[in-house]
């Protein structure tokens, strides 16, 4: 945008977030437009540092086959700015959650342990809600939760559910999209123990400093032909709106990607800060992982669940 060069990366993305209503409002009426972020130029598939409103479409066509109408412009003008614009296609998006298998499991789907938390009621294991809601789907209701025990090879019982947060609602089946956190207690001695001596994690506090920064998580699935459990991304948006829903990051991970069963895996930054929680990602064949993701920020978890993460 006018004059980037000559502002902080904070001030670029600010200014962008300021004038994005106005710019959202009038790119609105174009064909196919979802939703928006704030976030960086894609370029051949590949982040250019650039930061932009990038716009989410159904189906992306080539420019010849768009009316000049209906095109998004590379660059739109707003109060004496000059904002660039990026367009990519929006895929369905599948919560990251599997019939159990492994890790922890509310007899209905899989995901995985985020990490423990601590509040003045005591210390909990956190995930995503939609983990954790059983089988009748409904979060205002106590769920049993059991944890993988692999030198077993089965499933011991971990503790219950005991606050989820979701929203646009609860009990909807779907709604597991801007928020999606909760917290189970700790029976079983192993994961009491461990949070016992579980120590506090700094979290990222504005999400918008993710916004072209590397994170990190260590998968508990194995991925086919990769050993390696460690997953890395790159923040390619943030504060997305797409089809009534919103996601603190979108999430661009290198192959073999994400997998279901990952659910409520915690990215972290390079310097070791909790960013956010993995949530969903694209539709994708089976075996191949996805590349395309939305998370939940870790200070919101933190905000909704009135608790401290821990490590341990």
């Amino acid at each position: 945008m006018t004059n980037a060069k000559k502002r902080t990366r904070a001030q670029q993305i600010k200014a962008l977030a300021n004038l994005r209503p106005e710019l959202d409002d009038r790119v609105g009426s174009k064909t196919d437009i979802i939703g928006s972020m704030l976030g960086v130029k894609l370029r051949g598939g590949q982040p250019t540092g650039q930061f932009v409103i990038t716009y989410f479409v159904r189906k992306k066509l080539p420019k010849s086959e768009v009316s000049p109408k209906k095109r998004i412009p590379v660059s739109l003008k707003a109060r004496n700015e000059i904002v660039s614009t990026d367009v990519i296609e929006w895929p369905k998006m599948v919560e990251h959650a599997l019939p159990p298998s492994s890790i922890i499991s509310d007899g209905q789907l899989q995901g995985t342990l985020t990490c423990f938390a601590v509040s003045q009621f005591g210390r909990f294991g956190v995930s995503c809600a939609h983990c954790l809601v059983g089988a009748d789907d409904n979060p205002a209701t106590p769920t049993s939760v059991s944890v993988w025990m692999p030198q077993q090879s089965r499933y011991d019982p971990a503790g219950q559910s005991v606050y989820l947060s979701y929203s646009p609602g609860t009990g909807v089946k779907g709604n597991y999209g801007y928020l999606d956190c909760g917290l189970f207690d700790l029976r079983h001695p192993t994961l009491f123990a461990r949070a016992a001596g579980g120590t506090p994690i700094q979290v990222v506090t504005d999400i918008r400093t993710l916004l072209h920064r590397p994170l990190f998580g260590m998968s508990a699935l194995r991925a086919p032909d990769v050993p390696e459990p460690k997953r890395r991304a790159l923040v390619i948006g943030v504060e997305a709106q797409v089809l009534g829903e919103r996601s603190d990051l979108v999430v661009d991970v290198q192959r073999p990607g994400t997998f279901q069963g990952d659910s409520g895996m915690l990215w972290v930054t390079a310097d070791g800060r909790a960013a956010a929680l993995h949530a969903r990602g694209e539709v994708r064949p089976p075996m191949q992982g996805s590349l395309l993701t939305t998370a939940m920020s870790a200070q919101r978890v933190c905000t909704s669940l009135d608790v401290q993460l821990l490590i341990g």
